[in-house]
């Protein structure tokens, strides 16, 4: 089956059931700004940088944990070097700390997601085509359907996490961000709307339509954002991970006070 139809689908069919909440009526303007930045800061990037956000940080406490296993392990520790010793836990807080640092420094901004959707929209269409769908994302069925897309991104980041089995619901030291995400996506959640295709008419021409057609960038458009930003996205996210804990093998040394303080202390 072609890997676009099942996105493809689900936008669809959300199209035909739904709108999404909160959306504010505008029409359509002239606009002389770059075709591209503009459909680029159309987009609510909430849910996508949550989503990503909370996987780092579940990255970096398995890194954390993986490190202290084995550095404890180097020093003759077993079952005892756990969250239950206080010198265990510093230890854990001086890496995961060393992990906010930086996800504050490379990814929290979301520059990069801005820079890397411009690249991959501007190589996908050329001007006129942006300004279509830029323009269109001006009109209240336009925004209904850009917010969709928005809701459809932040869900394929957890899927992509969920699918290979890197995404832990229960993970405390992640709760945090957790629940940031939870509150974001309970803001955006998408109503039910039966007759959506009926009062936005334009809007469902606008997606379901010909990809063949030089009038029809929609489906060219999201066809980028399912597929290879998308993987952009994944690829940022997994590197700024790596590098996560390549940082934190370098607290190594200061680790290893702590673990000296424990093995120190009479039990």
């Amino acid at each position: 089956m072609n890997r676009f139809i099942l996105p493809l689908l689900g936008l669809c069919a959300a199209l035909l059931l739904h709108a999404a909440a909160g959306a504010v009526a505008a029409e359509p303007e002239a606009d002389d700004a770059d075709p591209v930045a503009r459909v680029v800061d159309s987009h609510d990037k909430v849910l996508i940088l949550g989503g990503g956000k909370l996987m780092i940080k579940q990255s970096a406490v398995r890194s954390a944990r993986r490190l202290l296993g084995e550095w404890g392990r180097e020093a003759g520790l077993h079952g005892e070097w756990w969250d239950s010793a206080p010198e265990y836990r510093a230890a854990k807080a001086l890496l995961l700390e060393l992990g906010d640092g930086v996800m504050a420094q490379r990814y929290d901004s979301g520059m990069w997601l801005d820079q890397a959707w411009s690249e991959y929209t501007a190589r996908t269409l050329d001007g006129e085509e942006a300004d279509t769908i830029a323009t269109h994302f001006r009109t209240e069925g336009g925004q209904k359907l850009r917010m969709l897309m928005d809701w459809y991104l932040g869900e394929m980041v957890l899927f992509n996490y969920t699918f290979t089995d890197r995404f832990d619901y229960e993970l405390q030291e992640s709760e945090r961000e957790l629940r940031t995400l939870q509150q974001e996506a309970q803001k955006r959640l998408p109503r039910e709307d039966i007759e959506f295709t009926s009062r936005y008419p334009d809007t469902f021409r606008f997606l379901a339509c010909s990809p063949d057609s030089r009038y029809c960038p929609s489906i060219k458009y999201w066809k980028m954002l399912m597929v290879p930003l998308m993987g952009e996205i994944i690829r940022y996210v997994d590197g700024v991970g790596a590098d996560i804990e390549t940082q934190m093998r370098a607290r190594k040394p200061e680790v290893m006070a702590h673990i000296e303080a424990f093995k120190a202390r009479p039990r």
